[in-house]
């Protein structure tokens, strides 16, 4: 009977405590559901799960990735996508005596794709069972009119971060603006584009980009089970803005509409003063109100000339040229030495032709020092290497220590070296010479050619590249390695007259790729969103005033604006002056 009572205890024990005090050997058969199991960013979801030990305090977990562009070789080029992965706390639960549980949570603003979702014990001890949500992209725009040069926002969120999903390619019109991605900021990103074209209805699209721009069809893909989740979910995104005309010219037509009101009433009021019989009017009186009827028609046809001669439409009659940047910020690393001879420079970030202060210190005591500037010469990009010009000669004063005020040199954008001879490499001043541009002329009619010229644009994979867009239409890139950084786009300015945009882009010559050595050439296209470029190229924006045809003559159409005010002017002098004669019986002939 003892025997029977210690194997009675040590059942109970099986089957009781050893479940209580280890609660994963009671949860192999748990089991998450998620509803919806796709949405976007920010949605609100409900969790549910059974199977899983009774009244237990439980975490959920969202699983990600911490992604990077990897930047490798020499010279530097994007190799790949880092995304070592990370867990994010979603919320808590707590099961009750049937070991089920039901939450709501709130899906983070994350990477577009798939995400495991799964419960887990306070210790942190994993729990079977999971359940896969699919995070989609979301898009805005706005605002929704404007004229034109109106700066459009686009705020996204879910994109990817595999080979399939980072790229994201922007339409205007049906004509490609570039591609945009958030790879280095968890799928969420937000860019500016301007307004261009003619007043009316423009239409925007985006659609997903590999292995080129506007892939389509992505479903019809059938990717493997391996690749899925590298795939966000295609969601078409189709807006419209509505492009108004320029304020200002709304402005000239309404005021010529008033004058040729005004204008028409004094006909009216002059037709009535002239045919009353002559006894009742003066001479005077005639000619007064004849000489203002003139004005007001001079006055309402010069408004209208203005307001609908081809030769101004669309064109603003106060223009101010726009010019913007968008300059991600960058860190440049300094030298390290607190000792000996050094060299400083301020400020450490600086464009072509600007003013910078290069300090040194410890130095002897009124010695000659030589500085040099390094840059980067070679037969092709592969080939470079790394030389010292000279840049001026200085002497440290009594001290040591010497500043000299010079102009940041015509060369390739990126780090550069300035030192002294004997210096230790941690002991140069480092200079970041960074992209700037220009452009030539903001107005002029349709046919002009117009020069954007940039300088400081780099020499590897990822800063040799300057794209070059119009009115939102991709036209092409340049490359400014054998040219000491200096590039200039010659461009024929085209269209109605009115406001007209250029657009420079940075862009990655050699993005990351899915088969070895081979070229990703959708990254060769203009990238919209600087602060993700994998070395924060800047991007610029100019506005250019078309106003008028290089070819206008004084043809025809021209002249139409003023031909029916001329005639009325012709008609109603003539009813000024031609005698009026009176009529029989007071009535006048049918």
């Amino acid at each position: 009977m003892k025997g029977l009572g210690i194997i009675v205890a040590a059942s109970l024990v099986l089957v009781f405590v050893l479940p209580i005090a280890n609660p994963a050997v009671a949860a192999t058969t748990a089991s998450l559901t998620i509803s919806p199991h796709a949405a976007v960013g920010g949605s609100s979801v409900s969790v549910s799960g059974q199977g899983y030990p009774p009244n237990t305090g439980l975490i959920l977990q969202w699983g990600t990735v911490d992604a990077s562009w990897v930047v490798t070789g020499n010279p530097p080029r994007v190799t790949g996508v880092s995304a070592p992965p990370i867990q994010i706390t979603l919320g808590q639960a707590k099961t009750d005596a049937t070991g089920s549980f039901s939450s709501v949570v709130t899906i983070p603003n994350d990477y577009g794709g798939q995400h495991v979702i799964q419960a887990l014990f306070p210790n942190g001890t994993v729990i079977t069972g999971r359940a896969i949500f699919t995070l989609e992209p979301s898009f805005k725009v706005s605002p929704a009119n404007g004229p034109a040069g109106t700066p459009i926002k686009v705020s996204a969120k879910g994109l990817g971060y595999g080979p399939y999903s980072t790229n994201y390619f922007l339409y205007w019109d049906n004509s490609q603006v570039g591609y945009f991605t958030a790879l280095t900021s968890h799928g969420a990103t937000n860019f500016t584009f301007y307004a261009s074209g003619t007043a009316g209805t423009h239409y925007i699209e985006i659609y997903q980009g590999y292995p080129g721009p506007g892939y389509l069809n992505p479903w019809d893909a059938a990717p493997s089970l391996e690749t899925q989740s590298l795939f966000s979910p295609y969601i078409p995104f189709h807006a419209e803005f509505n492009m108004t005309g320029d304020p200002s010219s709304t402005s000239i037509a309404v005021t010529s509409l008033v004058v040729l009101a005004a204008a028409l009433t004094s006909i009216g009021l002059f037709i009535a003063v002239a045919r009353t019989e002559p006894e009742k009017r003066s001479r005077f009186g005639r000619a007064l109100a004849a000489v203002l009827m003139i004005i007001a028609i001079v006055a309402a046809g010069a408004g209208a000339y203005l307001a609908l001669a081809p030769s101004s439409a669309g064109a603003p009659s106060v223009y101010t040229p726009q010019a913007a940047v968008v300059r991600p910020p960058i860190v440049v690393p300094q030298n390290s030495a607190t000792a000996g001879p050094r060299i400083s420079v301020s400020p450490d970030i600086a464009g072509v032709g600007q003013s910078i202060t290069v300090s040194g210190t410890g130095f002897g005591p009124d010695s000659q020092v030589p500085l040099s500037f390094s840059n980067r010469v070679g037969d092709n990009i592969l080939g470079f290497k790394l030389v010292n010009g000279p840049l001026k000669n200085v002497t440290a004063g009594p001290d040591g220590t010497f500043s000299v005020t010079v102009e940041t040199p015509a060369t390739l954008g990126g780090i550069h070296y300035i030192s002294a001879a004997n210096l230790t490499p941690n002991s140069n001043g480092t200079l970041f010479v960074q992209r700037t541009a220009t452009i030539n002329a903001t107005q002029g009619p349709d046919g002009s050619t117009v020069a954007v010229m940039l300088k400081g644009v780099g020499w590897t994979f990822n800063t040799n590249l300057a794209t070059l867009d119009y009115d939102n239409s991709y036209i092409g890139y340049a490359c400014g390695f054998f040219s000491d950084g200096n590039v200039t786009f010659y461009l024929t300015v085209t269209g109605a007259p009115g406001i007209h945009t250029i657009d420079v882009y940075p862009s990655v010559w050699w993005g990351p790729s899915t088969q070895t050595n081979q070229l990703s050439i959708e990254y060769r296209y203009p990238l919209l969103t600087p602060q993700d470029h994998p070395e924060l190229m800047p991007s610029f924006h100019f506005t250019f005033l078309i106003t008028g045809s290089s070819q206008q003559s004084q043809s025809a159409g021209e002249i139409l604006p003023f031909q029916p005010f001329l005639g009325l002017m012709s008609v109603a002098i003539g009813g000024v002056f031609l005698p009026s004669y009176p009529r029989s019986g007071g009535s006048d002939l049918q």
